[in-house]
């Protein structure tokens, strides 16, 4: 039987598991998580916690009106168990009515992690191409909140 998953604020505790997950998902550092780790946000960085281990975390920031998922990731042997989708819901919710939709952006060659939106509903807005560091393209994704029609 499983135990429990908590979704809460990140603190800077929480630090040196977070850098191990982001290395061992992204395979590489990330310049924008290091800032904002010592930055931290007030809001919108959000991580899973299972048995005192953080063992999934959510990167999210508020722009206007158009809130943006920066960085997701789960630990490996917790995926699939719906901890990335609870803290996907946990995010939404905190920006719902201050935010007209949802955007990120996915590597266009991670077909898991587009179809793993689609099911959050998100909905294909666009391609940038080179968007990763490797020249990577990336898609953006975007769900609309209650107070935006999307016409697509």
């Amino acid at each position: 039987m499983s135990r429990l998953v908590r979704i809460r604020p990140f603190e800077l505790d929480d630090s040196r598991e977070i850098l191990e997950i982001e290395e061992a998902v992204f395979h590489e550092p990330n310049p924008l998580l290091y800032a904002m780790i010592e930055s931290r946000p007030m809001e919108g960085f959000i991580v899973a916690e299972e048995g005192g281990e953080v063992v999934g975390y959510l990167l999210g920031a508020l722009y206007m009106d158009e809130a943006r998922i920066l960085l997701l990731a789960v630990k490996e042997g917790y995926r699939r168990r719906g901890i990335g989708s609870m803290l996907v819901k946990e995010y939404v919710d905190s920006v719902r009515g201050r935010a007209s939709m949802v955007r990120l952006e996915v590597r266009a060659s991670n077909l898991a992690a587009q179809t793993f939106y689609f099911k959050q509903g998100f909905k294909f807005l666009g391609m940038v191409s080179n968007y990763y560091r490797n020249g990577d393209n990336a898609y953006i994704m975007v769900k609309p909140m209650e107070n935006m029609t999307l016409l697509l």
